[in-house]
């Protein structure tokens, strides 16, 4: 878990420029993280701030965490992807009014996957039935933000999300992911 009010040096340092490193996976610390950043900078006047991410993705349920956090931040958010900005990650990506990409990174949008899968669950129709509905809630949720950050319609997010290919940065350009390559 993450230890509240402890941000580590180059943290603390970063979001002295209002700025929120996303890098690695998102998971209980990220949203944690990030969600104790986004206290001291609404402590600080909610000042525009930069997200900056480099990341695989991870959890469903973190990441839609962090998005909604960013998403409630009254300060001005720009997302910028260096490198790359993988399953949640690219969702995160889209609580910022300002989405960038460095010119040679790579987004990922995929359909939502899980490991809460045992043995039990397997064997138990009723628990694959809460998993499979879960993961679908999940999925609508993803679509919905997709879907209103890019202008597609849910029937062509699906579609690109099936596809489970990395784009590179004028691809998610022009589907939407991001507003400029910097």
């Amino acid at each position: 878990m993450w230890p509240h009010n402890k941000l580590d040096e180059v943290q603390r340092g970063l979001l002295e420029q209002n700025i929120i490193e996303i890098g690695g996976d998102i998971n209980e610390d990220m949203a944690f993280y990030v969600r104790e950043a986004l206290l001291r900078l609404v402590g600080k006047g909610s000042p525009s701030i930069k997200v900056l991410i480099t990341s695989n993705g991870g959890s469903v349920r973190y990441g839609l965490d962090i998005h909604d956090g960013l998403k409630y931040y009254a300060g001005e958010k720009t997302g910028v992807v260096q490198g790359i900005a993988k399953s949640m990650a690219a969702v995160v990506l889209q609580a910022c009014q300002k989405r960038h990409s460095l010119r040679h990174s790579w987004l990922l949008i995929h359909h939502v996957s899980t490991t809460e899968v045992s043995l039990d669950s397997l064997r138990d129709p009723a628990k694959m039935a809460k998993i499979k509905e879960d993961a679908e809630t999940d999925q609508a949720r993803i679509y919905k933000i997709l879907s209103d950050r890019t202008g597609h319609n849910v029937d062509e997010i699906s579609a690109e999300c099936a596809k489970n290919q990395q784009m590179n940065a004028e691809e998610a350009l022009s589907f939407g992911l991001i507003d400029e390559i910097i």
